[in-house]
């Protein structure tokens, strides 16, 4: 088995990441937005590379707290390639996304899955996730239309 590096991307890493387009799904990156997103340090894509290539990911967004308890990283997405799920990679992802969170001084992650997604669930829990109350909800307001 190719050695697996798992690491905080870089603005140095554009190419890996718009390879993701085309490994993952279609109208997923761009290459400019992806450059922002990429030079801007309170934006996270943590990654599972292996061969020169991302086999999972997830990315998210670093948020600023108004207390002195430390900031909050939200995953917005976590992703595995499907040759590569059920092997340890989305776990280990988050395993070491916890560990430099604590390096950095981040206080808490957190993340929305549907209760229905019984494999992200299943992820979560095993990575040391505590499910939220039945009751939380979550809005959104489009802006496009």
């Amino acid at each position: 088995m190719a050695e697996r590096v798992y690491r905080k991307c870089t603005v140095s890493d554009l190419q890996l990441v718009l390879q993701m387009e085309n490994d993952f799904r279609s109208n997923f990156v761009c290459i400019e937005n992806a450059r922002l997103f990429l030079s801007n340090p309170a934006n996270w894509i943590f990654a599972c590379i292996e061969n020169n290539k991302i086999i999972g990911f997830a990315y998210g967004y670093e948020l600023n707290r108004l207390n002195d308890m430390g900031n909050m990283l939200y995953i917005h997405e976590v992703g595995v390639l499907p040759e590569y799920q059920r092997q340890g990679v989305g776990k280990q992802i988050l395993q070491n996304i916890k560990s430099l969170c604590k390096q950095t001084g981040i206080c808490k992650i957190f993340l929305f899955t549907e209760k229905s997604n019984r494999t992200a669930c299943a992820l979560y829990d095993s990575a040391g996730g505590v499910a939220a109350h039945d009751d939380d909800l979550a809005y959104f307001f489009n802006l496009m239309d």
